[in-house]
Protein backbone atom coordinates (compact mmCIF):
# COMPACT_ATOMS: atom_id res chain seq x y z
CA UNK A 1 0.00 0.00 0.00
CA UNK A 2 1.04 3.60 -0.94
CA UNK A 3 1.07 6.40 1.95
CA UNK A 4 0.47 9.52 0.12
CA UNK A 5 1.44 12.73 1.98
CA UNK A 6 0.56 16.39 1.84
CA UNK A 7 2.83 19.12 1.14
CA UNK A 8 3.25 20.59 4.94
CA UNK A 9 5.08 23.66 4.99
CA UNK A 10 6.86 24.55 8.83
CA UNK A 11 7.89 28.22 9.61
CA UNK A 12 11.29 29.01 9.01
CA UNK A 13 11.41 32.06 7.74
CA UNK A 14 13.97 35.03 6.34
CA UNK A 15 14.61 37.58 9.17
CA UNK A 16 11.93 40.07 8.81
CA UNK A 17 12.64 43.19 5.65
CA UNK A 18 12.85 46.18 6.90
CA UNK A 19 10.33 48.66 8.41
CA UNK A 20 8.30 50.45 5.98
CA UNK A 21 8.78 53.63 4.70
CA UNK A 22 6.66 56.33 5.78
CA UNK A 23 6.76 58.17 2.39
CA UNK A 24 2.92 58.41 0.74
CA UNK A 25 4.12 59.46 -3.05
CA UNK A 26 6.03 56.41 -3.55
CA UNK A 27 3.74 53.51 -2.01
CA UNK A 28 7.28 51.73 -1.53
CA UNK A 29 8.98 49.69 1.09
CA UNK A 30 12.48 48.26 1.24
CA UNK A 31 12.37 44.34 0.46
CA UNK A 32 14.66 42.10 1.39
CA UNK A 33 16.69 41.74 -1.83
CA UNK A 34 17.72 44.78 -1.27
CA UNK A 35 16.95 45.99 -4.64
CA UNK A 36 15.68 49.79 -4.51
CA UNK A 37 13.40 49.21 -8.32
CA UNK A 38 11.70 46.28 -6.41
CA UNK A 39 8.17 46.12 -6.50
CA UNK A 40 7.33 43.61 -3.39
CA UNK A 41 8.73 42.48 -0.08
CA UNK A 42 9.20 38.71 -0.38
CA UNK A 43 9.38 35.99 2.25
CA UNK A 44 9.94 32.04 2.05
CA UNK A 45 9.80 28.97 3.80
CA UNK A 46 10.81 25.45 3.16
CA UNK A 47 10.05 22.39 4.00
CA UNK A 48 11.26 18.75 1.92
CA UNK A 49 10.80 19.95 -2.02
CA UNK A 50 8.47 22.26 -0.68
CA UNK A 51 8.96 26.06 -1.29
CA UNK A 52 6.18 28.03 0.18
CA UNK A 53 6.59 32.21 -1.23
CA UNK A 54 4.73 34.66 0.25
CA UNK A 55 5.20 38.21 -0.64
CA UNK A 56 3.32 42.31 -0.27
CA UNK A 57 3.60 44.52 -2.61
CA UNK A 58 5.42 47.49 -1.98
CA UNK A 59 4.66 49.62 -5.27
CA UNK A 60 1.34 49.77 -6.09
CA UNK A 61 1.55 52.10 -9.10
CA UNK A 62 2.41 49.19 -11.44
CA UNK A 63 -0.54 47.92 -13.79
CA UNK A 64 -1.20 44.07 -13.97
CA UNK A 65 -3.13 41.65 -14.31
CA UNK A 66 -1.71 38.37 -12.22
CA UNK A 67 1.68 36.62 -10.87
CA UNK A 68 4.15 34.50 -12.49
CA UNK A 69 6.22 32.33 -10.72
CA UNK A 70 9.57 30.47 -11.98
CA UNK A 71 12.74 28.40 -10.99
CA UNK A 72 15.46 28.06 -13.49
CA UNK A 73 15.82 24.28 -11.95
CA UNK A 74 12.24 23.01 -12.53
CA UNK A 75 11.27 25.04 -14.88
CA UNK A 76 7.28 25.09 -13.32
CA UNK A 77 5.54 28.02 -14.12
CA UNK A 78 2.75 29.24 -11.58
CA UNK A 79 0.55 31.66 -12.38
CA UNK A 80 -1.72 33.22 -9.85
CA UNK A 81 -4.29 36.06 -9.74
CA UNK A 82 -3.03 39.65 -8.64
CA UNK A 83 -4.95 39.28 -5.62
CA UNK A 84 -2.93 36.66 -4.23
CA UNK A 85 0.32 36.61 -1.98
CA UNK A 86 1.76 33.03 -1.56
CA UNK A 87 2.00 30.04 -3.85
CA UNK A 88 3.59 27.15 -3.33
CA UNK A 89 6.66 25.46 -5.15
CA UNK A 90 7.57 21.55 -5.37
CA UNK A 91 10.19 19.27 -6.38
CA UNK A 92 12.68 22.01 -5.90
CA UNK A 93 16.17 20.56 -6.08
CA UNK A 94 18.31 20.70 -2.57
CA UNK A 95 21.25 21.99 -1.56
CA UNK A 96 22.43 24.58 -4.14
CA UNK A 97 21.13 27.63 -5.39
CA UNK A 98 17.79 28.05 -7.09
CA UNK A 99 16.96 31.42 -9.02
CA UNK A 100 13.06 32.15 -8.21
CA UNK A 101 11.66 35.08 -10.21
CA UNK A 102 8.17 36.88 -8.83
CA UNK A 103 7.42 38.45 -11.80
CA UNK A 104 4.20 40.78 -12.27
CA UNK A 105 2.20 39.91 -15.46
CA UNK A 106 0.17 42.67 -17.92
CA UNK A 107 -1.65 41.31 -21.01
CA UNK A 108 0.69 38.04 -20.89
CA UNK A 109 3.77 39.88 -21.00
CA UNK A 110 6.54 40.29 -18.02
CA UNK A 111 6.04 44.05 -16.29
CA UNK A 112 8.66 43.49 -13.90
CA UNK A 113 10.25 40.89 -11.85
CA UNK A 114 12.01 40.22 -8.82
CA UNK A 115 14.67 37.45 -8.02
CA UNK A 116 16.11 35.69 -5.64
CA UNK A 117 18.56 32.59 -4.60
CA UNK A 118 17.29 30.07 -2.55
CA UNK A 119 18.96 27.38 -1.33
CA UNK A 120 16.60 24.33 0.87
CA UNK A 121 17.92 21.19 2.82
CA UNK A 122 15.47 19.15 1.50
CA UNK A 123 14.22 17.81 5.15
CA UNK A 124 10.58 17.18 6.31
CA UNK A 125 10.51 18.40 9.32
CA UNK A 126 6.52 17.55 9.12
CA UNK A 127 6.76 13.85 8.77
CA UNK A 128 10.46 14.06 11.12
CA UNK A 129 7.60 15.49 13.88
CA UNK A 130 4.56 12.82 12.99
CA UNK A 131 7.07 9.29 13.13
CA UNK A 132 9.37 11.29 16.32
CA UNK A 133 7.13 13.34 18.15
CA UNK A 134 8.09 15.17 21.40
CA UNK A 135 5.50 12.35 23.40
CA UNK A 136 3.35 9.78 22.96
CA UNK A 137 5.61 7.35 21.16
CA UNK A 138 9.20 7.20 20.57
CA UNK A 139 10.64 10.23 20.83
CA UNK A 140 14.16 9.52 19.87
CA UNK A 141 16.38 7.14 18.72
CA UNK A 142 18.24 5.41 15.43
CA UNK A 143 18.00 2.34 13.42
CA UNK A 144 14.92 3.47 11.23
CA UNK A 145 14.24 0.12 9.10
CA UNK A 146 10.45 0.19 8.57
CA UNK A 147 8.28 -3.02 7.18
CA UNK A 148 4.71 -2.30 5.28
CA UNK A 149 2.33 -4.51 7.15
CA UNK A 150 -0.74 -5.76 5.21
CA UNK A 151 -3.65 -3.85 6.97
CA UNK A 152 -2.05 -0.28 5.71
CA UNK A 153 0.12 0.00 8.66
CA UNK A 154 3.56 -0.02 8.93
CA UNK A 155 6.38 -0.66 11.96
CA UNK A 156 9.66 1.11 11.89
CA UNK A 157 12.10 -1.01 13.91
CA UNK A 158 13.96 1.16 16.01
CA UNK A 159 17.64 1.03 17.69
CA UNK A 160 18.59 2.76 21.08
CA UNK A 161 15.72 4.72 21.50
CA UNK A 162 14.02 6.77 24.36
CA UNK A 163 9.85 7.32 24.96
CA UNK A 164 9.78 9.98 27.42
CA UNK A 165 8.63 13.43 27.04
CA UNK A 166 10.56 15.91 25.15
CA UNK A 167 10.19 19.61 26.72
CA UNK A 168 11.58 22.88 24.78
CA UNK A 169 13.45 20.31 22.82
CA UNK A 170 15.06 18.31 26.04
CA UNK A 171 14.53 15.37 27.70
CA UNK A 172 15.29 14.41 31.46
CA UNK A 173 18.31 12.73 32.16
CA UNK A 174 16.63 9.90 33.88
CA UNK A 175 15.04 9.20 30.95
CA UNK A 176 15.46 5.56 30.01
CA UNK A 177 16.93 4.69 27.14
CA UNK A 178 15.33 1.07 25.34
CA UNK A 179 18.14 -0.98 23.29
CA UNK A 180 15.21 -1.34 20.64
CA UNK A 181 11.76 -0.63 20.27
CA UNK A 182 9.10 -0.33 17.50
CA UNK A 183 7.03 2.23 16.06
CA UNK A 184 4.06 1.62 14.83
CA UNK A 185 2.31 4.30 12.44
CA UNK A 186 -1.38 3.69 11.50
CA UNK A 187 -2.55 6.83 9.21
CA UNK A 188 -0.72 9.39 10.68
CA UNK A 189 -1.18 7.92 14.57
CA UNK A 190 1.88 6.75 15.86
CA UNK A 191 2.61 4.45 19.33
CA UNK A 192 5.77 2.69 20.86
CA UNK A 193 5.68 -1.17 21.22
CA UNK A 194 8.61 -1.42 24.31
CA UNK A 195 8.56 -3.90 27.28
CA UNK A 196 8.90 -7.16 26.50
CA UNK A 197 7.36 -9.87 29.16
CA UNK A 198 5.65 -7.02 30.63
CA UNK A 199 8.29 -5.23 32.07
CA UNK A 200 8.07 -1.97 31.12
CA UNK A 201 11.98 -1.33 31.09
CA UNK A 202 12.36 -3.82 28.94
CA UNK A 203 12.96 -3.21 24.84
CA UNK A 204 10.65 -4.34 22.74
CA UNK A 205 12.64 -7.20 21.87
CA UNK A 206 15.22 -9.51 24.25
CA UNK A 207 17.11 -12.00 23.65
CA UNK A 208 16.01 -15.15 25.29
CA UNK A 209 17.70 -15.74 28.86
CA UNK A 210 19.20 -12.36 28.99
CA UNK A 211 17.99 -10.29 31.98
CA UNK A 212 20.56 -7.39 32.12
CA UNK A 213 20.43 -5.60 28.82
CA UNK A 214 23.03 -3.64 29.23
CA UNK A 215 25.46 -6.43 28.80
CA UNK A 216 23.61 -8.34 25.33
CA UNK A 217 20.93 -7.17 23.74
CA UNK A 218 19.07 -6.86 20.70
CA UNK A 219 19.57 -3.83 17.70
CA UNK A 220 16.97 -4.55 14.85
CA UNK A 221 17.85 -5.67 11.34
CA UNK A 222 15.64 -5.80 8.57
CA UNK A 223 12.33 -8.05 8.35
CA UNK A 224 9.76 -8.78 6.05
CA UNK A 225 5.60 -10.13 6.06
CA UNK A 226 4.40 -13.41 4.68
CA UNK A 227 1.14 -14.19 5.12
CA UNK A 228 -0.02 -13.09 8.75
CA UNK A 229 3.45 -13.40 10.41
CA UNK A 230 6.10 -10.70 10.18
CA UNK A 231 9.54 -11.85 10.46
CA UNK A 232 12.13 -9.55 12.00
CA UNK A 233 15.98 -9.95 11.90
CA UNK A 234 17.12 -8.86 15.64
CA UNK A 235 21.17 -8.82 15.77
CA UNK A 236 22.60 -10.34 19.04
CA UNK A 237 24.70 -7.74 20.34
CA UNK A 238 26.85 -7.64 23.64
CA UNK A 239 29.35 -5.04 25.43
CA UNK A 240 32.77 -6.53 24.16
CA UNK A 241 34.67 -3.22 24.98
CA UNK A 242 34.53 -0.27 26.97
CA UNK A 243 33.27 3.22 25.31
CA UNK A 244 30.73 4.38 23.11
CA UNK A 245 32.43 1.88 20.49
CA UNK A 246 32.61 -0.77 22.22
CA UNK A 247 29.60 -2.72 21.08
CA UNK A 248 30.11 -6.50 19.38
CA UNK A 249 28.19 -8.27 16.68
CA UNK A 250 27.63 -11.89 17.97
CA UNK A 251 24.82 -13.45 15.83
CA UNK A 252 21.28 -13.07 14.45
CA UNK A 253 17.89 -14.39 15.95
CA UNK A 254 14.66 -14.26 13.62
CA UNK A 255 11.49 -13.06 15.34
CA UNK A 256 8.19 -14.40 14.72
CA UNK A 257 4.96 -12.07 15.31
CA UNK A 258 1.93 -12.79 15.22
CA UNK A 259 -0.53 -10.26 12.59
CA UNK A 260 -2.51 -7.76 13.43
CA UNK A 261 -1.46 -8.09 17.02
CA UNK A 262 1.63 -8.12 16.80
CA UNK A 263 2.23 -11.13 19.52
CA UNK A 264 5.96 -12.58 19.50
CA UNK A 265 5.32 -16.53 18.67
CA UNK A 266 8.35 -17.72 18.70
CA UNK A 267 12.52 -16.48 18.53
CA UNK A 268 15.11 -18.85 16.56
CA UNK A 269 18.58 -18.34 15.41
CA UNK A 270 19.69 -17.82 12.02
CA UNK A 271 21.04 -21.04 10.18
CA UNK A 272 24.36 -19.02 9.00
CA UNK A 273 27.08 -20.41 11.17
CA UNK A 274 30.52 -18.61 10.29
CA UNK A 275 32.16 -15.28 10.75
CA UNK A 276 31.14 -12.81 12.97
CA UNK A 277 31.97 -10.57 10.66
CA UNK A 278 29.23 -11.28 8.44
CA UNK A 279 26.01 -9.78 9.17
CA UNK A 280 23.10 -11.37 8.15
CA UNK A 281 19.72 -10.27 7.74
CA UNK A 282 21.11 -6.30 7.58
CA UNK A 283 18.70 -6.39 4.56
CA UNK A 284 15.77 -8.48 3.63
CA UNK A 285 13.23 -8.47 0.44
CA UNK A 286 10.29 -10.83 0.35
CA UNK A 287 10.02 -11.38 -3.33
CA UNK A 288 7.25 -14.06 -4.09
CA UNK A 289 9.42 -17.49 -4.59
CA UNK A 290 12.28 -16.60 -2.35
CA UNK A 291 13.23 -14.33 0.75
CA UNK A 292 16.74 -13.24 0.03
CA UNK A 293 18.47 -12.34 3.40
CA UNK A 294 21.89 -9.78 2.89
CA UNK A 295 24.54 -9.73 4.89
CA UNK A 296 27.00 -6.16 5.02
CA UNK A 297 30.71 -7.44 5.99
CA UNK A 298 32.90 -5.60 7.32
CA UNK A 299 36.64 -6.42 5.21
CA UNK A 300 38.67 -3.39 7.11
CA UNK A 301 36.40 -1.23 9.34
CA UNK A 302 38.86 1.92 10.01
CA UNK A 303 38.72 5.49 8.75
CA UNK A 304 39.20 4.09 5.03
CA UNK A 305 36.60 1.19 5.66
CA UNK A 306 35.74 -1.71 3.01
CA UNK A 307 32.88 -3.57 3.05
CA UNK A 308 31.03 -6.14 1.08
CA UNK A 309 27.47 -7.62 0.76
CA UNK A 310 26.43 -11.36 0.37
CA UNK A 311 22.92 -12.65 0.18
CA UNK A 312 21.70 -15.90 1.19
CA UNK A 313 17.74 -17.23 -0.34
CA UNK A 314 15.29 -19.47 1.10
CA UNK A 315 11.74 -19.86 1.64
CA UNK A 316 9.44 -18.61 4.73
CA UNK A 317 8.81 -22.50 5.20
CA UNK A 318 12.50 -22.70 5.57
CA UNK A 319 13.82 -19.73 6.86
CA UNK A 320 15.15 -20.91 10.47
CA UNK A 321 16.61 -24.21 8.59
CA UNK A 322 18.24 -24.15 4.60
CA UNK A 323 19.46 -21.35 3.38
CA UNK A 324 20.99 -21.36 -0.11
CA UNK A 325 24.18 -18.86 -0.91
CA UNK A 326 24.52 -16.91 -4.32
CA UNK A 327 27.88 -17.86 -5.37
CA UNK A 328 28.38 -15.27 -8.17
CA UNK A 329 26.78 -17.68 -10.46
CA UNK A 330 24.72 -19.86 -8.57
CA UNK A 331 23.52 -21.03 -5.36
CA UNK A 332 25.05 -23.30 -2.69
CA UNK A 333 24.10 -24.64 -0.01
CA UNK A 334 27.61 -24.41 1.82
CA UNK A 335 27.78 -20.66 3.47
CA UNK A 336 31.06 -20.63 2.87
CA UNK A 337 30.78 -20.50 -0.92
CA UNK A 338 29.31 -17.60 -0.80
CA UNK A 339 30.79 -14.37 -2.89
CA UNK A 340 30.31 -10.68 -2.78
CA UNK A 341 27.40 -9.23 -4.70
CA UNK A 342 29.12 -7.79 -7.97
CA UNK A 343 29.12 -3.79 -8.58
CA UNK A 344 28.95 -2.68 -5.31
CA UNK A 345 32.70 -2.02 -4.71
CA UNK A 346 33.31 1.56 -5.07
CA UNK A 347 30.81 2.40 -1.80
CA UNK A 348 31.78 0.68 1.10
CA UNK A 349 28.12 -0.62 2.33
CA UNK A 350 27.16 0.39 5.71
CA UNK A 351 26.63 -1.33 8.60
CA UNK A 352 22.37 -1.26 8.07
CA UNK A 353 20.97 -1.24 4.66
CA UNK A 354 18.08 -2.04 2.49
CA UNK A 355 16.81 -3.64 -1.05
CA UNK A 356 13.84 -3.36 -1.92
CA UNK A 357 11.51 -3.37 -5.60
CA UNK A 358 10.65 -0.38 -7.04
CA UNK A 359 8.85 -0.19 -10.55
CA UNK A 360 10.00 -3.33 -12.44
CA UNK A 361 14.08 -3.27 -10.44
CA UNK A 362 15.38 -4.09 -8.00
CA UNK A 363 17.18 -0.94 -5.63
CA UNK A 364 20.65 -1.25 -3.46
CA UNK A 365 20.26 1.67 -0.81
CA UNK A 366 23.13 2.71 1.57
CA UNK A 367 24.81 5.12 3.06
CA UNK A 368 28.60 5.06 2.45
CA UNK A 369 30.18 3.75 5.62
CA UNK A 370 33.07 6.08 6.19
CA UNK A 371 32.62 8.44 9.20
CA UNK A 372 30.34 11.16 8.86
CA UNK A 373 30.72 10.92 4.57
CA UNK A 374 27.29 11.79 4.05
CA UNK A 375 26.62 10.48 1.07
CA UNK A 376 23.70 8.34 0.25
CA UNK A 377 23.66 6.06 -3.00
CA UNK A 378 21.48 4.06 -4.62
CA UNK A 379 22.27 0.92 -7.26
CA UNK A 380 19.85 -0.95 -9.19
CA UNK A 381 19.89 -4.32 -10.72
CA UNK A 382 17.20 -6.57 -12.83
CA UNK A 383 18.15 -9.65 -10.01
CA UNK A 384 17.81 -9.69 -6.04
CA UNK A 385 21.35 -11.02 -6.39
CA UNK A 386 22.81 -8.36 -8.92
CA UNK A 387 24.87 -7.55 -10.76
CA UNK A 388 24.27 -3.92 -9.11
CA UNK A 389 24.85 -1.14 -11.48
CA UNK A 390 23.44 2.77 -12.37
CA UNK A 391 25.38 3.98 -9.39
CA UNK A 392 23.51 7.49 -8.22
CA UNK A 393 24.45 9.60 -5.35
CA UNK A 394 20.70 10.54 -4.83
CA UNK A 395 21.92 12.89 -1.89
CA UNK A 396 24.70 14.79 0.20
CA UNK A 397 23.74 15.32 3.73
CA UNK A 398 24.49 18.88 4.31
CA UNK A 399 27.08 19.75 6.60
CA UNK A 400 26.31 19.70 10.50
CA UNK A 401 26.83 23.14 12.17
CA UNK A 402 27.29 20.63 15.76
CA UNK A 403 30.84 19.50 14.60
CA UNK A 404 30.05 16.41 17.23
CA UNK A 405 26.99 15.09 15.37
CA UNK A 406 27.38 12.43 12.86
CA UNK A 407 25.14 10.63 10.61
CA UNK A 408 25.01 7.13 9.48
CA UNK A 409 22.87 4.45 7.97
CA UNK A 410 20.49 5.79 5.43
CA UNK A 411 17.14 3.71 4.93
CA UNK A 412 14.36 3.66 2.28
CA UNK A 413 10.84 3.30 3.37
CA UNK A 414 9.09 2.87 -0.61
CA UNK A 415 5.64 2.21 0.98
CA UNK A 416 5.72 5.79 1.85
CA UNK A 417 4.76 7.61 -1.63
CA UNK A 418 4.49 11.58 -2.78
CA UNK A 419 4.16 12.79 -6.03
CA UNK A 420 6.61 10.23 -7.82
CA UNK A 421 9.13 10.42 -4.58
CA UNK A 422 9.49 7.97 -1.79
CA UNK A 423 10.67 8.55 1.77
CA UNK A 424 13.96 8.03 2.83
CA UNK A 425 15.68 8.94 6.09
CA UNK A 426 18.74 8.76 7.57
CA UNK A 427 20.60 9.01 11.42
CA UNK A 428 21.44 11.48 13.15
CA UNK A 429 23.89 11.03 16.31
CA UNK A 430 26.16 12.93 18.59
CA UNK A 431 29.72 12.09 20.31
CA UNK A 432 28.76 14.07 23.46
CA UNK A 433 26.31 11.48 25.25
CA UNK A 434 24.69 14.34 27.23
CA UNK A 435 23.74 16.37 24.56
CA UNK A 436 20.90 13.68 23.76
CA UNK A 437 19.21 15.28 26.81
CA UNK A 438 19.97 19.01 26.29
CA UNK A 439 19.08 18.84 22.19
CA UNK A 440 16.96 16.09 21.44
CA UNK A 441 17.21 16.53 17.81
CA UNK A 442 21.00 15.73 18.51
CA UNK A 443 19.81 12.04 18.20
CA UNK A 444 16.50 12.16 15.78
CA UNK A 445 16.61 10.54 12.16
CA UNK A 446 15.90 12.77 9.75
CA UNK A 447 13.60 12.35 5.96
CA UNK A 448 13.93 13.29 2.58
CA UNK A 449 11.78 12.76 -0.29
CA UNK A 450 14.05 11.45 -3.45
CA UNK A 451 12.44 11.22 -7.30
CA UNK A 452 11.72 7.44 -8.18
CA UNK A 453 13.04 8.70 -11.65
CA UNK A 454 16.32 9.90 -10.06
CA UNK A 455 16.83 6.45 -8.94
CA UNK A 456 15.83 4.73 -11.94
CA UNK A 457 17.70 7.03 -14.40
CA UNK A 458 21.26 6.50 -15.41
CA UNK A 459 21.16 10.43 -15.81
CA UNK A 460 19.19 12.98 -14.14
Amino acid sequence: MKFRFRYAVLPCLLPAFAAACSTEATHRRPNIFDDEESFAAVTFSSNADSLFLSWELTDDRIQFDSYRITDNKSQQVLTVGRDETSCLLTHVPYNEPVAVNLSLVAGGEVVKTAKTDVVIDGLDKTTAATLIPDRGSVTGGDGTYSIPLPDGRSIFLMGDSYIGPVTNGQRPTSDHMFRNTYILYDEGRVSAIYGAGGDGNASAAVPPGVSDESRKWYWPGHGFVEGNTLYVFQTVMYQGAEGMWGFRYETTDILEYELPSLTLRRTTRIPFRGSEDIHYGMAALNDGDYVYVYAQVDVTNDADPISEVLVARTTPAKLCTDWEYYTGSGWSTDPSAAERLEGLASVPVSSQFNVFRLRDKYVLLTQNKRYNSGEIYTFTSDSPAGPWRNKQLIYRIPAMENRKLFTYNAMAHPQFEKDGMILVSYNVNTEEFSQQFSDVSTYRPRFFWIGIDRILNSKR
